[in-house]
């Protein structure tokens, strides 16, 4: 019988809860009296874009004894994603209400006061939860001390399992009563990710001594990498810039991918499924620290077009992963580097034999 290590591509952690999109125009009123319940948390969004392109993922979390963390669940198990290891909780299951401006940029309104995703405890933790071949973690798990206890104690079993770390620098600076504790929690984070996403926005709200609006623009963007440089030398940055290009730098030196044109109607998910999407075809190629696939350029270069396919789907519905649909071209890339890869595994095991 195979083991949760040999089953599990990618284990999420962190929160778990619904978006509640204004579902008509609200006219002259501050806020819609209608709503859409859509799938929300970018550890639950990352999971389920990984799950339709074929990539085991799990989701560790907190869900509360009650009808939203029921349909929660039943939402995620839909979609293929294993919720062995979503603690229900007696808190109430997190909602965030999302109003969205011309542009398809929100505005969220969190009613998560002492909700089930903000209650789990480094108790909580079991080694099992950390038995994948990469785990994956955000900021938004950082904000209070139980949370960045679990969060340490999620990453110890995952680190101790032999698992790649892939970090999210999901920045939401208004959250954190302490800018500076946000800046010096953060980077002690992003230090044990073989892999930190951020975008150019999550770097600059990080950065204290970032120079915003002198120099020019390559200048500006220097300064912005420092911060990865001194808090993650030894990582694979991913870096994303809205609607310009992405970046992949690390020991395969730097490769960029223009992001695709889109209609942007709800910007929430954008970076959860660009985050699928590369992790997706990390996952395929089987390129982890260390390998021969690490160091292939043309092998991120893929990377990145997956998430940027994965980005133009989620941007163009209301919701994180309602978008995520009709995913034939994705699904196609990362199945062409999972044959390749197979193929040179089969050959290194020919070589070997002979």
């Amino acid at each position: 019988m195979e083991t949760v290590q040999t089953v599990l591509d990618v284990v999420c952690f962190g929160e778990i809860l619904w978006d509640m999109f204004e579902a008509r125009a609200r006219g002259r009123e501050p806020i819609a009296r209608a709503f859409l319940r859509q799938l929300g948390g970018a550890p639950a969004n990352v999971a389920t874009g990984l799950a339709r392109l074929g990539v085991r993922s799990a989701v560790v979390g907190g869900v509360g004894r009650d009808r939203f963390g029921d349909a929660l669940l039943a939402h995620l198990r839909a979609d293929g994603v294993d919720v062995r290891f979503v603690l229900r909780l007696a808190n109430r299951t997190g909602l965030t209400f999302v109003v969205r401006d011309s542009r398809g940029e929100p505005e969220f309104i969190f009613y998560r006061h002492d909700s089930a995703d903000l209650a789990i405890r480094a108790e909580d933790m079991s080694p099992a939860m950390g038995r994948s071949r990469w785990a994956l973690v955000g900021t938004s798990t950082l904000m209070t001390r139980e949370l960045e206890r679990a969060t340490g104690r999620f990453l110890d079993s995952a680190e101790r399992a032999g698992a790649f770390v892939f970090v999210d620098l999901n920045v939401r600076a208004h959250l954190w009563p302490d800018r500076r504790i946000m800046q010096q929690t953060i980077a002690a984070f992003a230090s044990r990710g073989a892999v930190v996403k951020a975008s150019e926005a999550d770097l600059r709200a990080v950065s204290p001594s970032v120079r915003v609006g002198r120099g020019s623009p390559a200048k500006r963007s220097w300064d912005v990498l420092e911060w990865l440089d001194r808090h993650a030398p030894g990582a694979t940055w991913l870096i994303t810039r809205g609607a310009r290009r992405a970046s992949a730098i690390g020991v395969h030196g730097e490769v960029h991918e223009p992001a695709l044109r889109a209609r942007c109607v709800d910007a929430t998910g954008g970076g959860d499924a660009f985050i699928a999407g590369t992790l997706a075809a990390l996952v395929a190629a089987r390129a982890v620290p260390g390998s021969t696939a690490w160091k292939d350029a043309s092998i991120w270069r893929a990377a990145l077009r997956v998430g940027h396919m994965m980005g133009k789907k989620a941007v163009s519905r209301p919701g994180a992963v309602a978008g995520l649909v009709d995913l034939d071209r994705p699904r196609a890339e990362v199945e062409s580097l999972r044959r390749e890869a197979t193929a040179r595994w089969a050959e290194g095991r020919r070589r070997k034999s002979s």
